[in-house]
């Protein structure tokens, strides 16, 4: 039943969530930073001997064959397979393994068990090697009968593939070659993130005070973020950093092709005329979506140029570079504001959802499940994921302080709240949402935050540092990702044409989409056009588009929830609790959203244009 299946399905899920516990007072300001992994598995003895249970289950998937005729047989090897114990113990595997190799991607001791959760997930594969043939063997209205029970009425949605007259399925003798080829052709993700992440050596800076010291992403980031360093400094620092994937462009382009070929020839395995076709329909996205995103980017990019001047014009500047975007026009100081008060700034932000919304966030946050600050071997940025059904959702954050680490902290939170509504109300196969829905819900959450910081501002500058964060969110997720969009898509176009990637050619490519997007209005040094090798998401298949398609549908809902409309709270709230349970455009429909209207586009680009409006009007006067 698609199934390759539960633990690849598990480990994608894993990179995107209560029951009730009372807040911790305010006067302790005290939340939980780490995670108890514990909490899972006491120890890897424990997690050894649920590993060899799971491995003595697997092969009783034998005992389903040839039940597979009847609405009672599929009922019944859907209980085993993918609602019960077996999938209970792989999901606290999964997890297990997966967060303490978010830890340090190089421990042997978390590699290790990533490789045996490959191992059970190819010998799974290999079991299941008969159920899509077995099933398909029965005539399509046999088929469209069976699936029609009211046994099966739940699964319909997940089931729908058996009832598509045009998917031809794979033999049993196939599905076993790709179970066993899988652990093979899973590998880039992993070795792209120990090289990033862990080996990919930090350029050495010399400090204002004479110090060497190695110029990390934190230290990076606060160099830029921080009034600390005036702008000479910043554009050394940001030379200096720039320099640093050069050594390793070639290794990052044979890793990206490496990827951009498995997923093709998984794609024309399936009967797809392109990777991009086979990855929409993963998730049920209508292909006409990925087009529209695109359209109304070029269309909006005017703005997204309007705002980068007034940027320019407020900060007085007569060449502005990347780095400085990091600056502000405003002379508000949010300073660094400590990750208790952080918590805090985000509840209250978000209590326009309603008290039942808090209550799961103040669960999470009292919670073991935020690994907080960021450390030597951990990996970069922050998700949030939840597997199966047990534990509320785990979070990871490289929280230093800033502005943004908080607007972070609110948009991880939607994803975790989402998951934590799903797998309340919906059954475990629709637990777990797609991302295309899920980065709606965590982009809601950071419109939401800047929308009450801005309403709430005491001065003018504070409301214009706020109006300064949402247009660079904003932008960084709708142009920024459709850039990234259109790059990923070429890199697949080039291996489908059966040409090869070059690293010099994607570094040219990658010019010329910010020029397009930016225009004259941003300079770069030349080391920046191999930035595209610090991108980990081109290693999810055709995943950022949907960073685009949220913040435009994301524009909407929270447009309607802070006017006040009535009823958008509860349809926002509707949507969350469907999870997965249909398709994307559906349960966007719950919210009062329509993916496949070109106004839902131009209502997010006029949301973006209006404030560009007000931003460069305070620009302007600034600059007289």
């Amino acid at each position: 039943m698609r199934y390759h299946r539960r633990l690849l399905a598990l480990l994608l899920a894993l990179i995107l969530a209560l029951s009730s516990c009372a807040a911790i007072a305010e006067e302790e300001k005290s939340y939980p930073t780490n995670w108890d992994l514990s909490e899972i598995y006491p120890d890897v003895d424990a997690w050894n001997a649920d590993y060899e249970k799971v491995m003595e289950l697997i092969p009783r998937h034998e005992n389903y064959r040839g039940t597979l005729n009847t609405a009672q047989g599929i009922y019944d090897y859907m209980q085993f397979a993918y609602l019960g114990e077996l999938t209970q113990m792989q999901s606290r595997l999964a997890l297990y393994a997966y967060l303490g190799y978010n830890l340090n991607p190089a421990d042997p001791l978390y590699t290790t068990l990533m490789a045996k959760l490959s191992v059970m997930s190819s010998q799974e594969s290999q079991y299941i090697a008969f159920v899509e043939p077995e099933i398909f063997a029965l005539p399509l209205e046999t088929r469209q009968e069976l699936l029609a029970d009211p046994l099966l009425e739940p699964y319909a949605y997940y089931l729908r593939r058996f009832v598509d007259p045009d998917r031809q399925p794979f033999s049993e003798e196939t599905n076993t070659a790709l179970a066993i080829l899988n652990p093979a052709l899973s590998k880039t993700e992993s070795i792209y993130n120990i090289l990033l992440d862990v080996d990919l050596p930090d350029p050495s800076i010399t400090m204002p005070d004479g110090t060497e010291a190695a110029l990390s992403d934190e230290l990076y980031i606060r160099i830029v973020y921080s009034s600390d360093y005036d702008r000479d400094f910043k554009a050394l620092a940001n030379q200096t950093y720039l320099t640093k994937p050069i050594s390793f462009v070639n290794t990052f382009t044979a890793l990206l092709e490496a990827q951009v070929t498995t997923n093709w020839a998984n794609a024309q395995l399936n009967n797809y005329e392109t990777s991009r076709a086979a990855a929409l329909a993963a998730s049920d996205v209508d292909p006409a979506i990925y087009d529209m995103v695109i359209e109304a980017a070029h269309a909006g990019a005017a703005d997204y140029q309007r705002y980068l001047a007034a940027h320019k014009r407020g900060l007085g500047l007569e060449e502005q570079y990347s780095f400085d975007l990091g600056a502000y026009v405003s002379n508000y100081d949010a300073g660094e504001v400590p990750y208790e008060d952080a918590v805090d700034e985000v509840r209250a932000a978000l209590s326009i959802l309603g008290e039942d919304y808090i209550a799961h966030y103040d669960a999470l946050v009292n919670s073991s499940h935020l690994d907080v600050y960021p450390s030597d071997t951990k990996t970069s940025g922050a998700f949030s994921m939840q597997v199966g059904e047990e534990y509320l959702p785990f979070m990871l954050f490289n929280y230093v302080g800033y502005s943004t680490d908080v607007s972070t902290l609110a948009h991880e939170m939607g994803h975790a709240i989402y998951s934590r509504y799903s797998a309340e109300n919906q059954i475990g196969l629709y637990s777990d949402p797609t991302t295309f829905t899920q980065e709606v819900a965590s982009t809601t959450n950071e419109l939401l935050y800047y929308t009450y910081k801005m309403e709430n501002a005491e001065t003018e500058d504070e409301r214009l540092f706020y109006l300064e964060n949402a247009l660079y969110m904003f932008a960084g997720t709708f142009f920024m990702q459709v850039l990234y969009a259109e790059f990923e898509d070429a890199a697949y176009q080039t291996v489908e044409a059966g040409g090869s990637l070059d690293g010099e050619a994607l570094s040219d490519l990658w010019t010329e989409l910010y020029a397009t997007y930016r225009g004259d209005t941003i300079k770069t040094y030349p080391d920046f056009r191999y930035q595209w090798t610090q991108i980990p998401h081109f290693y999810y298949n055709y995943y950022v588009y949907q960073y685009a398609t949220s913040v435009a549908y994301a524009a909407s809902i929270c447009q309607r929830i802070v006017s006040g409309e009535e009823g958008a709270v509860e349809d926002y709230l509707a949507f969350l609790k469907q999870g997965g349970s249909m398709a994307p455009a559906e349960l966007l429909a719950t919210a009062k959203v329509d993916p496949l209207d070109p106004e839902t586009y131009r209502r997010a680009l006029d949301f973006f244009g209006g404030m560009v409006e007000e931003y460069e009007q305070i620009c302007d006067a600034r600059a007289e």
